[in-house]
C-alpha cells in the first residue's frame, strides 16, 4: 500500500475525509449554522447523503466512480461474498468488513484514495439553511 493509500484510509477511518457528512457537521467562517445530517447531500446530484458507504459504495453520479468500484467489486468480491448484495442497510458493515481484512484492505484503501479525490475536486452542495 502507498503512502496516498494508507493517507485516505487513515481520513477514512478517523472521519477526516472531504465527504458532507463530516464537512457539514460543524459550523464555519463561511457556514455559520448547523447543517442537519439529512440535508448533507451529494455533491453529484444523487439526493442521498453524502457519507463514507454512499460515496464508496453507491454513488452512480458518476461513471468514472462506477467504474472503479466495478473493478474493485471484481478483484474483491471473491474475498468477501456480501460485496454483491450491499444495500444500504448493510453497506457500514460490508465496508468494516472489507477494511479489517488483511487480504482485500489495500484495495479498499485505494479505491478510498480515488474517491476522496474525485469528491475534493468537486465543490460540496450547501443547502439553504437559515439559522
Amino acid at each position: 500500500m502507498n503512502s496516498a493509500h494508507r493517507r485516505a484510509l487513515t481520513r477514512l477511518l478517523l472521519s477526516q475525509h472531504p465527504l458532507a457528512v463530516e464537512r457539514m457537521r460543524y459550523k464555519s467562517r463561511y457556514h455559520r449554522v448547523d447543517i442537519p445530517r439529512e440535508q448533507r447531500l451529494c455533491r453529484f446530484g444523487c439526493h442521498q447523503v453524502e457519507n463514507v458507504e454512499h460515496a464508496i459504495l453507491h454513488c452512480t453520479a458518476k461513471p468514472e466512480l462506477e467504474e472503479r468500484r466495478h473493478q474493485f467489486v471484481v478483484k474483491v468480491a471473491a474475498k468477501e461474498p456480501r460485496l454483491h448484495a450491499i444495500t444500504p442497510g448493510n453497506a457500514t458493515t460490508v465496508l468494516r468488513a472489507l477494511i479489517f481484512r488483511r487480504d482485500t484492505v489495500c484495495q479498499v484503501a485505494k479505491l478510498a484514495h480515488q474517491v476522496f479525490e474525485w469528491f475534493d475536486k468537486t465543490p460540496m452542495v450547501w443547502p439553504d439553511v437559515q439559522g
